[in-house]
């Protein structure tokens, strides 16, 4: 994925567990824990 988006592609074909993978880092389970608990405190909700 890195090569291909360093090659300049707009998209790139993976399976599902490539993409999941992506996003599994603990700086974005801290951000996404910290981002959810000030949403709560706003009392919105989304539909």
């Amino acid at each position: 994925v890195k090569e291909s988006a360093l090659a300049g592609a707009d998209v790139a074909t993976v399976p599902p567990a490539v993409l999941k993978g992506l996003a599994a880092h603990p700086l974005t389970d801290k951000g996404l824990e910290i981002f959810m608990s000030d949403w709560k405190k706003t009392g919105q909700k989304i539909l």
